[in-house]
């Protein structure tokens, strides 16, 4: 294994989706965030967001499985991790009620689904279940990257 993939893998601990927002701080998003909780087509409708589940699919498909729904609830609670961990530096699991794969540092959401199907439990995670959920957030060059599966 290269030390370029060990380090990849190295750097995962699981779930994703977002919106990009260099420069603005973090409580900033929280408020946009919590203000428009209700009506969820800004996040779902990102181009990132629609990406990743994109991406993410082509996996489940190359194995045979059929596409996961995404979740609007769910991309909300991605989202959230996201900011959180974008804002505090912490690159830590949320505790939500689902399997979860997280990223920080990488750029694109190529390099941060290809991180996941490269770690063994991260790609499990990919394959299960039949909805997902997309969270991502960039504060001041920091990528954060949540995607949570049930």
């Amino acid at each position: 294994m290269s030390l370029n993939r060990k380090s990849l893998i190295v750097a995962l601990t699981l779930t994703v989706t977002g919106v990009f927002a260099t420069g603005i701080r973090s409580a900033e998003m929280s408020e946009r965030v919590e203000k428009n909780a209700k009506n969820l087509d800004w996040l779902v409708e990102h181009p990132t967001i629609q990406k990743l589940l994109e991406l993410h699919n082509q996996e489940r498909a190359r194995v045979g499985l059929s596409p996961s729904k995404l979740n609007p609830e769910m991309c909300l609670a991605a989202q959230k991790h996201a900011v959180w961990m974008a804002e505090t530096g912490w690159f830590s699991h949320s505790g939500l009620p689902y399997r979860e794969n997280i990223f920080m540092g990488v750029t694109t959401p190529e390099a941060a689904t290809n991180g996941w199907i490269w770690s063994p439990a991260h790609h499990g995670n990919m394959l299960s279940g039949s909805e997902v959920g997309f969270g991502y957030m960039v504060l001041n060059g920091r990528y954060c990257w949540c995607s949570v599966m049930q």
